[in-house]
């Protein structure tokens, strides 16, 4: 049966990130605009999301490690999510920069947590030639929210409302993301203890040191290759923001567009990742990866030649949505490949946290040197780390086909 694949626990995890997307995407557009009329500069923002990015993927360390010890997942993902819905509503209560962090931090890092434990649910729902769809189809979901949450943002914003009943109105959707997970995703038991015998539970560390391949280990450094250029797309909104603020243009336009644009960058997210999983599943994982990075590549090219041109700046949302999706959709589909069953909530983790160290200072050093007025330097380093990252993964890609 061609879609046998498509299980009641795909279709629960991939409404639950659809609804976790929306609910927190509410928040990530308007943040900026946010701080803005705060009279909070890029360098907070920088150093609000490069926190929150190093809160949040270490988070996946944590989740990954938890993972690794306990045979039942579901209950600590769904608390996951609730964590950050609660959090993320908690940023409309304050303008301080401390408290932001604090909250944005808390809520990243349950984000963070519950992730190794939803892919792997997500992993053990399907076959093995199955990982690229089901893992794209639930980046789908996520990615829907992602438009939809900015697209409810924009059409609040010119009704009137203001950005903290914005940010508040997130709790709905993020209740019913916990809710798919805890109510309608079936947990498949594991087997027995969930460390092997021979390993016995080493909190010291040397059972985690050896026990995943030099494989892992190869992909895990083309991820944080291309996390140290892989900042928040928050600053894609601000640039946007920028922009229209400096031509004086009217402020309903100045409050809408980057909103609208930051929506079409979701759009391209939405449409990619299940279409770049069939290709994956079809011919290589980490090959379609390095396409992603490319992708990403190609975006921060034109960031840092030509940012100050709207029509620059539009046609990079749709490659940082294009890259986006592909990245994050194939760095777990290869992750699965390339680990046994037993190990994957704990690869899950150790990737995330490679990422979590490339783009906390990748999100800090773009905010510093846009604070200098030195996109061309920020960008342009940006640009180098996810070059060198693309070529990684390609060459990573031919040595898993020779070694078939």
């Amino acid at each position: 049966m061609p879609h046998s694949w498509i299980r009641r626990n795909v279709v629960a995890i991939s409404l639950a990130s659809f609804f976790s997307d929306l609910s927190h995407e509410v928040c990530t557009a308007v943040l900026p605009l946010y701080l803005k009329a705060a009279g909070l500069g890029p360098q907070v923002l920088g150093i609000l999301e490069g926190v929150a990015n190093l809160l949040f993927n270490s988070g996946k360390l944590v989740g990954g490690i938890f993972g690794y010890f306990v045979r039942r997942k579901k209950p600590w993902a769904a608390s996951g999510y609730l964590v950050t819905t609660i959090f993320t509503a908690a940023i409309s209560l304050t303008v301080l920069p401390l408290l932001l962090v604090v909250f944005r931090g808390i809520a990243w890092f349950a984000r963070g947590f519950r992730s190794p434990l939803r892919d792997d649910l997500l992993a053990r729902s399907v076959d093995r030639e199955h990982y690229g769809k089901a893992f794209g189809l639930e980046r789908t979901g996520d990615m829907l929210g992602a438009v939809a949450g900015p697209a409810l943002a924009g059409v609040l914003l010119l009704a009137a409302w203001s950005y903290e009943s914005i940010i508040l109105m997130g709790v709905i959707p993020g209740l019913l993301a916990a809710s798919s997970i805890f109510f309608f995703v079936k947990e498949k038991p594991l087997a027995g203890n969930p460390l092997p015998p021979s390993e016995g539970r080493d909190w010291g560390g040397e059972a985690f040191r050896f026990v995943l391949p030099l494989r892992f280990w190869i992909l895990f450094c083309g991820v944080i290759l291309f996390s140290l250029g892989n900042y928040s797309r928050s600053f894609l909104i601000y640039l946007v923001a920028r922009h229209v603020d400096t031509r004086g243009l009217p402020i309903d336009i100045f409050v809408s567009l980057p909103v609208f644009l930051y929506t079409s960058h979701n759009v391209v997210s939405a449409l990619v990742p299940y279409a770049a999983g069939m290709l994956a599943d079809r011919t290589s994982r980490p090959g379609t990866l390095a396409l992603g990075y490319l992708l990403g590549s190609i975006t921060t090219i034109l960031l840092a030649g030509f940012s100050d041109y709207l029509a620059v700046l539009a046609l990079a949302m749709i490659f940082s949505g294009a890259s986006l999706a592909i990245e994050e959709a194939l760095e777990r589909a290869t992750v699965a490949e390339v680990l046994p069953s037993r190990l994957r909530s704990l690869g899950f983790g150790v990737v995330g946290t490679a990422a979590a160290v490339g783009q906390a200072a990748a999100s800090l050093y773009v905010g510093y040197l846009l604070e200098k007025e030195s996109a061309a330097v920020a960008f342009g380093l940006a640009a180098a780390f996810a070059l060198a990252a693309t070529i990684w993964m390609t060459i990573f890609a031919l040595w898993i086909h020779e070694g078939r």
